[in-house]
């Protein structure tokens, strides 16, 4: 039987790119984004005997209903790996420069969208043997970030949801991890800088400068691990497995280094 992934965010960056790698190995691909005429052009590059796509607004539970029956009808009620990796850094600067509006968005795209998806998709990775609900955390989940605060504290929700769901969903026999990339070559690199006076370190001379950034086929790479293994958090990076290594043991040194990198821009 052919295996199906449901991949939200689907219309570029991780998604996409996850999305054409299993639409190669045979998979059936549901894309999933707010971006429409993005989902067309990855569903023409795909080849549409391979996918179906669907206007998806992760905040909006109506929509997740209608995406999930979508989706049921074209896998016969199956999914094997639920990619829950929708989410938005649109802004980047000193928390009290960011809009309060931008800030409820961001919480609404990455901590509820993310939720929604998990409670949408649920019946579907139950009918499914062996099935995987793979969020999309971050490195800034976590790490401190100066300068995409609220960015990194929807990451650090995510990731407590993805600990507790492990346990709660093990006995509905659907595994739950997460990935948790260092910065990666997607559209998150292009956020706006709200800060006049300061440089945001999502600017990409900024981040080149300092640190590496990692192609979008490293993040697959994990995709792809996390459905085949049992962990729950995928890093990708050296960078991002040193970070979490030593927030763990040695929090102190990671704050030290993080308020040393940005000094010169939100501290």
């Amino acid at each position: 039987m052919v295996k199906s992934i449901f991949i939200t965010g689907a219309a570029s960056g991780i998604g996409k790119a996850t999305a054409i790698s299993f639409a190669e190995n045979g998979w059936n691909v549901g894309l999933f984004d707010i971006n429409e005429e993005g989902l067309k052009e990855v569903a023409n590059l795909i080849g549409h005997n391979k996918c179906m796509y669907q206007k998806l607004d992760v905040t909006s539970i109506k929509e997740w209903k209608e995406a999930e029956k979508s989706f049921s009808e074209y896998t016969s009620g199956t999914c094997n790996i639920f990619f829950n990796n929708a989410g938005i850094a649109n802004f980047a600067g000193a928390f009290e420069d960011v809009p309060v509006d931008e800030i409820h968005k961001i919480i609404d795209v990455n901590l509820k969208g993310v939720a929604n998806g998990c409670i949408s998709m649920l019946s579907l990775l139950k009918n499914t043997k062996n099935s995987l609900l793979l969020n999309t955390s971050s490195v800034a989940g976590l790490v401190p970030t100066p300068g995409i605060a609220i960015y990194g504290a929807t990451k650090h929700a995510v990731t407590s949801l993805t600990e507790s769901l492990r346990i709660e969903y093990e006995r509905h026999g659907v595994r739950v991890s997460e990935i948790n990339p260092w910065f990666t070559e997607t559209p998150i690199l292009e956020a706006r800088n709200v800060s006049s006076d300061m440089q945001s370190q999502w600017e990409r001379d900024f981040v080149e400068e300092r640190t590496k950034i990692y192609p979008v086929s490293k993040v697959v790479d994990k995709v792809w691990l996390a459905y085949k293994s049992k962990k729950i958090h995928y890093t990708v990076g050296l960078e991002a497995n040193l970070a979490s290594f030593f927030m763990r043991f040695i929090p102190s040194f990671v704050r030290r280094m993080s308020k040393k990198l940005f000094k010169d821009t939100f501290i």
